[in-house]
């Protein structure tokens, strides 16, 4: 996060101090009533050492403050939410006297899932009484014994204050570098509110956002949403913005409560992905336009441009990937497997070998030395005789804060090393670089307080790339501008708690099986019959959703199957039957299965398993095969060559968590018939579930609506195969599917005019009315879609001799 004046970044005046002034009215007897209740939030990732240093913070927190003339004491409770550290953070222990609650996660999600993860359990109805305030603080995080107290003061002196946050210092130097934040009007960059202390701490600094790292919210407020699901960077700016929206109320730090953490203009590796693609979303939450969008979007590219031309073009490809990711609106999780990780920086202790390497292809031994003034004068001390060392003799030597050339002096050094070429053999540069170290050396050292880089500097190769990138940076700069992607909405608690992949703790999940039932009355009675017969299903809670038969299908399930319970409805609701028997169920885990499906029973036990094991997945989908000849209901299935978690496909057999069922409302009713069960596995996908497929994992399904297509078919199929386009598709691969899909139905009604007309009638009827809305929080981001089509597509080649 840079550092820079308001001025500079277009704000329009410089943040002051408000004083809070306004009376407050205490009844001594509510004070006396209870004390406040604050759950505090700590993700912690493989730091262990931090973690105990800030649980003795906590446990030192003043447990009393003064109200209004009164003093109300504190009742603090903290969940530690171990983001699936490589060793248990439960071992660390704490402090005997501080209530301390350890949820472990089965994946690493992130500062804002870890966040969520314990939000969402502090929130949760439970024999402790729900929290009035929410306090999150990164694991790496010290706080004083008056941080809490003071941004409770501050809280409750100002009913309309939902987020507060601390000064933030510098562990190192002690010194204040952030008191609040805002968004740059003009750049879009994120910048300190205040970037040291106030001369006057008594009141508080508006502000557009606070840091994570120590910031105390309302819970009440924070029921609303929780932070947006972007894995980090720039989570807590939008998370701010929007919810002091919802709630009608404004952000503030408060200048008396200090925290310290690490500085956030650190030299960042894999952020960089995060901060290029996570930066547009809290633009869009203030109503900034285009022209911002592409200034924020270009300082991303030239960000690209400078690390190509301090020779790291790993680094450079990161700024890029978020650019292109930002703009196709793929904005949550953690940083695709496409997406490489950046080289890590060295250890000092490895810089004499370095330097060794280096001098042997080097010409006259000449180099350059400039250090970034916090690299601290005994490592500056050490590069500097390491260098000498080594056999070059330093041509000149400065620190950042020595060095006074402005932007048109440092060009002009770079224009002269670009047409020249390099002056000596090392540079060694600070690693953020500016334009008088681009081609400084024919070998570049980048140096940072955590270690360097080595990298040698071809110089037609660097330009080239140079070139290529700020191209392409500014092409999806104005893509950005021109056509922003929709951000997602804030995920509510209960959708949080149902897809946070928790660790196991080896129970088995209890199972309702859901069977949808219409005037096939002997293919329900022997779907029922199989499962009070199979071991993982004999002591399921059966539920029937009859969808009005007129065959006696609710009396002959009376009849034969009386331990099954019966959900009779009034008319023929079609898919929307499955959800009435849903809404009945008491399972953890529900079976939704046709009345002309049997799933193996092995293959149900198997997957039952598996879903007790992960808490990442949140569906297992069964292969639809017929049980007299054996073939597969999906073409594509050919192709499955081992098990998936990311199947965009559901069909007539599927194994759902009950929460996330209902955290998505089960199947959109819009669909009424077909299509409906791939429209629930890509909301899935979105969600952050996992849709788990095995191909030895079989269904039988004696449908004879597989074989043949009526009418009815064919006009709704193809009206909800271009609702999935448009609900679930994004850019080139929308319009593709839209159109296989389209001319697909075409070629399977063959020489039926009506077929061809009930096609035309669903096609149109899919781009001029909408399927239901999804939930807010719920941004599909295109590549569920993509998979899906692309399954298709390869289903239709013919298969390798």
């Amino acid at each position: 996060m840079p550092l820079h004046s308001p001025v500079e970044h277009g704000l329009a005046s410089t943040p002051r101090v408000v004083p809070l002034d306004r009376p407050v009215v205490v009844d001594a007897r509510a004070v006396r009533a209870r004390a406040v209740r604050v759950a505090a939030v700590v993700p912690c990732f493989d730091r262990p050492a931090d973690l105990a240093l800030l649980l003795d913070d906590l446990a030192r927190c003043e447990t009393r403050h003064e109200r209004g003339g009164g003093v109300r004491s504190i009742d603090l409770r903290v969940i530690v939410v171990d983001n699936a550290s490589r060793e248990p953070l439960e071992g660390v222990g704490a402090p005997a006297d501080l209530r301390v609650e350890w949820v472990r996660l089965a994946v690493n999600t992130g500062g804002s899932g870890g966040y969520n993860a314990g939000m969402a359990v502090a929130l949760q109805a439970s024999g402790d009484e729900p929290p009035d305030f929410l306090w999150l603080v990164d694991s790496d995080a010290r706080v004083e014994p008056g941080t809490l107290g003071a941004m409770l003061d501050a809280m409750e002196r100002d009913d309309g204050l939902v987020i507060a946050g601390a000064a933030i210092a510098d562990p190192e130097t002690d010194e204040v570098f952030e008191v609040g934040g805002r968004v740059c009007r003009r750049t879009g960059s994120f910048v300190p509110a205040l970037a040291s202390h106030p001369d006057d701490s008594a009141g508080v600094v508006p502000c557009d956002y606070v840091a994570s790292c120590c910031a105390l919210v309302r819970a009440p407020a924070a029921r609303a949403g929780l932070m947006p699901r972007v894995f980090l960077n720039g989570d807590d700016v939008e998370w701010c913005i929007r919810l002091a929206r919802a709630a009608g109320g404004h952000v503030a730090a408060v200048p008396a409560a200090r925290a310290r953490h690490p500085r956030f203009d650190r030299f960042p590796l894999g952020q960089r992905y995060y901060s290029a693609r996570n930066a547009f979303a809290p633009l869009a939450a203030l109503g900034l336009g285009p022209l911002v969008r592409f200034r924020r979007a270009m300082l991303e590219a030239a960000r690209a441009v400078n690390q190509e031309l301090m020779a790291r073009p790993d680094l450079a490809r990161l700024h890029l990937a978020g650019l292109r990711d930002g703009a196709r609106g793929r904005t949550t999780g953690s940083m695709p497997t496409g997406v490489r990780h950046p080289e890590p920086v060295r250890p000092w202790s490895d810089l004499a070998g370095a330097l060794t390497e280096a001098s042997r292809d080097a010409k006259d031994k000449r180099c350059t030395i400039s250090l970034p003034a916090d690299l601290g004068s005994e490592t500056a001390r050490t590069v500097i005789r390491e260098t000498r060392a080594a056999g070059f003799t330093p041509v000149r030597t400065a620190t950042r804060n020595q060095r006074t050339e402005r932007v048109r002096a440092g060009v002009g050094a770079f224009l002269r090393h670009a047409i020249a070429g390099p002056p000596v053999d090392l540079a060694v540069v600070p690693a953020k670089g500016r334009p008088v170290d681009w081609l400084a050396g024919r070998t570049l050292i980048a140096v940072t307080a955590g270690g360097f880089s080595i990298r040698r500097v071809p110089r037609a190769r660097t330009l080239a790339r140079a070139v290529l990138t700020a191209a392409r940076g500014g092409v999806l700069a104005a893509r950005i501008a021109v056509r922003p992607a929709r951000p997602a909405g804030l995920p509510p608690p209960e959708a949080v708690r149902a897809f946070t992949p928790r660790s196991s703790r080896e129970r088995g999940l209890t199972l309702s099986v859901v069977v949808l039932s219409y005037n096939r009355r002997d293919s329900l009675l022997e779907t029922l019959r199989r499962l009070r017969a199979g071991p993982a299903t004999r002591d399921a809670e059966i539920i029937v959703a009859d969808n009005a038969s007129a065959d006696g299908t609710p009396d002959a399930v009376r009849e034969h199957a009386p331990w099954a319970r019966l959900v009779q409805l009034p008319t023929n609701e079609a898919i929307a039957g499955f959800n009435r028997g849903a809404a009945a169920a008491r399972g953890d885990a529900l079976l939704i299965l046709d009345d002309d499906a049997r799933p193996d029973d092995d293959a149900l036990a198997h997957a039952l398993a598996l879903l007790a094991a992960r808490s990442d997945l949140a569906a297992v989908t069964f292969v639809p095969v017929h049980p007299a000849t054996g073939a597969c209901e999906w073409p594509f299935a050919r192709r499955l060559e081992g098990p998936r978690d990311d199947w965009p496909v559901m069909g007539c057999c599927n194994l759902v968590r009950t929460a996330a069922w209902r955290a998505l409302g089960g199947y959109d009713e819009a669909f009424q018939l077909y299509r409906n069960d791939v429209d629930l596995a890509m909301r899935l996908l979105a969600a952050g579930g996992g849709v788990h497929v095995n191909p030895d994992w079989r269904c039988e399904h004696d449908s004879p609506a597989a074989a043949r297509k009526s009418d009815r078919w064919f006009r709704t199929a193809t009206r909800n195969w271009v609702w999935l386009a448009r609900r679930h598709g994004r850019g080139l691969w929308r319009a593709v599917g839209l159109a296989f899909g389209w001319l697909w139905a075409h070629r399977l009604a063959g020489t039926s005019l009506r077929s061809h007309a009930a096609v035309a009638r669903g096609a149109l009827e899919g781009l001029s009315r909408r399927p239901g809305a999804t939930p807010d929080w719920l941004a599909p981001d295109g590549r569920a879609w993509e998979r899906f089509i692309r399954l298709h597509l390869a289903s239709r080649r013919r298969p390798r001799p």
